[in-house]
């Protein structure tokens, strides 16, 4: 089986449960200049990987600084392991060409949002989760040129449907299962919809 390899944009996805993810990941997270706290309980439920993760903090500030070391880091691991395969775990759609070009000359790497999206299995019909099922009943009922088309305003919408009074991880699983069940997707920063 080939090594899977997730790197973590921790400047980006600070929300991390790596409760689930399977024992057979090599992890790096890198940590931006000026990040100075890293949650007890995640450092806690890291331990587990052992010399299978890493932390890089990166040195210097600059738009995309810490970017740039992920793509450095994935280009030099994907040539001294072109078998594996890579996640990047980042909001970030900057690194969607990059991804694009290695799945292009044969290598394996995907961005995801979550790690929802690592699931082997499909998640639960939409009925299981009332929350879930009450933003894709508004969402097909808003016309379709109507629909936001930027994750931010999807976010927002999202929100306002419960009077923003979710508090920002549930507001963030209900958008990220929307991706992962496949209702939206998402390129070149423009949503589309599973029903457009």
């Amino acid at each position: 089986m080939n090594e899977r390899v997730l790197l973590v944009d921790f400047e980006n996805v600070q929300t991390l449960d790596l409760s689930k993810l399977a024992d057979d990941f090599s992890i790096t997270i890198f940590v931006g200049n000026t990040q100075k706290n890293i949650p007890f309980e995640l450092v806690i439920g890291m331990q587990r990987f052992g010399e299978r993760l890493s932390w890089i903090k990166i040195d210097g500030n600059g738009r995309n600084a810490l970017d740039f070391h992920i793509a450095y880091y994935l280009g030099g691991m994907s040539e001294r392991s072109p078998t594996s395969v890579f996640f990047v775990l980042s909001k970030d759609k900057g690194f969607d060409p990059l991804v694009r070009y290695m799945t292009t000359v044969g290598l394996s790497c995907r961005r995801i949002n979550s790690l929802m999206e690592l699931d082997a299995a499909r998640p639960g019909p939409v009925t299981d989760d009332p929350n879930l099922k009450r933003v894709v009943d508004l969402l097909s009922r808003v016309e379709k040129k109507s629909r936001p088309r930027r994750r931010k305003t999807l976010t927002q919408s999202v929100s306002a449907l419960f009077q923003k009074k979710l508090p920002d991880e549930e507001l963030t699983r209900l958008v990220d299962m929307l991706f992962v069940n496949g209702f939206v997707t998402e390129s070149g920063g423009a949503l589309s919809y599973g029903d457009s």
